[in-house]
């Protein structure tokens, strides 16, 4: 009698280690897809915050798919624009004159007009929007949430 219940008790340890050692498989199947949907969210959020003059740094929020690493997975979020960093983290303005004329409300950069503004004689410090950091902290919030799901969906499967 003792061994039919250690052969039973046996055979119930063995299929629960097999589903412990499942598990960080079936969350490393689902990981690439949340990343990928949370840099997305990011990346909306950027772009939302982003202030738009000409919509160049708005249009230049870009992903890059998930990849593996050594320690688990990546995506990033970035903007190739070239002012992007002053728009982000904020600027002093040193006094300088910008070639162009006003049409109407909205002033019109030229390179080769004679007329301009000087900027920076009055505003010294632009500060940053930190869209970066905000979409950032969004997107983690959505990446909590998403993986907690997943995890309960996986909990789900082996809780019987």
């Amino acid at each position: 009698m003792a061994s039919s219940n250690q052969a039973r008790n046996k055979a119930i340890m063995n299929s629960f280690i097999k589903q412990l050692k499942a598990i960080p498989g079936d969350f490393d199947n689902v990981i690439p897809k949340i990343l990928d949907e949370t840099v997305s969210v990011a990346e909306v959020y950027a772009k939302d915050l982003t202030p738009s003059v000409t919509g160049d740094a708005k249009a230049k929020w870009q992903t890059t798919k998930s990849y593996k690493v050594v320690n688990g997975f990546k995506a990033r979020l970035y903007n190739n624009s070239a002012y992007i960093g002053y728009i982000n983290n904020g600027h002093r303005m040193e006094p300088h004159f910008v070639p162009g004329e006003w049409v109407g409300n909205k002033f019109e950069y030229d390179p080769f007009s004679k007329e301009g503004v000087v900027m920076g004689s009055k505003t010294k410090y632009v500060k940053g929007k930190f869209m970066l950091e905000k979409a950032s902290g969004r997107a983690e919030k959505f990446l909590v949430n998403k993986a907690n799901k997943e995890i309960e969906k996986i909990k789900g499967r082996y809780e019987k």
